[in-house]
């Protein structure tokens, strides 16, 4: 590892994987605090696209972080010839897909699900005005501080920006970037994109949350769930969604809209939640 980063930190046990590296507990030997650090050997990326991604990510994550208390602060980079190592807080509790397995299929309450779309929602959006686009939104990437209340819904944390790009001012996206179950159909189709793909994949988390672990779209391969993303037609089978309020059918069918003219911004999602409190 970097001289300077084990100067500065402790390194102890892997917690985690991303997209790229690994991530380790660490520990500050100035001040004891408790850390996790991120660790990416560029030179093991063969991808053009991949070492791309894995060069911007320390500077889009301090971006998308600044101020945004949704997303996972950045405390520190270290860099040398091969290797980048990116010094985040340590969230204390679980990602939202280990959370959500362990309801073992009961979906979560409507006020409990809008309270954590609303932090993601805020989060995106926050991330969306300085230019960022995730990319990669799901529960796997979204970490929770639990609250010692059981009944108050946890803290979000947006992590992982290893495969968010620049977007606004005239710039798009491009590529083939996320996870089948999220990605958005623009993204599937080709050609650029804009930071609304982010919108689609809170939409599947929030359809995730609310039908006790189904997705909308599905299929036995990557490819047919890809193909069932570009129909992009939501369905909510009495089964599931006997108990989901009309409001919450309305306000995904608007963040799963498969045309991105005509989809709610994050923004948008975050005031239908406001002006909806009633509702929820």
């Amino acid at each position: 590892m970097t001289e300077q980063l084990k100067r500065d930190y402790e390194i102890g046990e892997e917690i985690g994987r991303g997209r790229f590296g690994v991530v380790h507990r660490c520990v500050s030997r100035a001040t004891g605090e408790a850390f996790a650090v991120k660790s990416v050997d560029r030179s093991a990326l063969a991808d053009d696209l991949d070492r791309a991604l894995a060069e911007l990510e320390p500077k889009l994550a301090r971006l998308a972080a600044a101020g945004n208390p949704g997303a996972v602060q950045v405390r520190g980079v270290y860099e040398d010839e091969a290797w980048t190592h990116t010094v985040m807080d340590l969230c204390s509790g679980p990602d939202l897909l280990d959370w959500i397995r362990l309801r073992r299929g009961a979906p979560v309450p409507e006020p409990v699900a809008a309270a954590l779309v609303s932090q993601i929602a805020e989060a995106l959006a926050c991330c969306h005005s300085r230019g960022v686009a995730h990319r990669d939104v799901k529960p796997d990437n979204i970490l929770l501080d639990l609250n010692e209340d059981d009944a108050s819904p946890p803290r979000v944390r947006l992590a992982d920006f290893g495969s968010a790009a620049l977007v606004g001012g005239g710039r798009r996206a491009e590529g083939l970037v996320g996870t089948p179950h999220y990605v958005a159909p623009e993204v599937v189709a080709g050609g650029e994109y804009g930071e609304k793909a982010d919108v689609w994949s809170a939409g599947v988390v929030l359809y995730l949350l609310l039908s006790g672990g189904a997705l909308p779209f599905g299929g036995d391969t990557p490819a047919e769930v890809l193909a069932a993303v570009l129909r992009g037609i939501p369905r909510f089978p009495p089964r599931l969604f006997a108990g989901v309020s009309p409001a919450a059918k309305d306000l995904m069918r608007r963040m799963l809209c498969r045309d991105a003219s005509r989809r709610f911004s994050a923004e948008q999602v975050l005031c239908t939640y406001c002006s909806a409190s009633r509702c929820y």
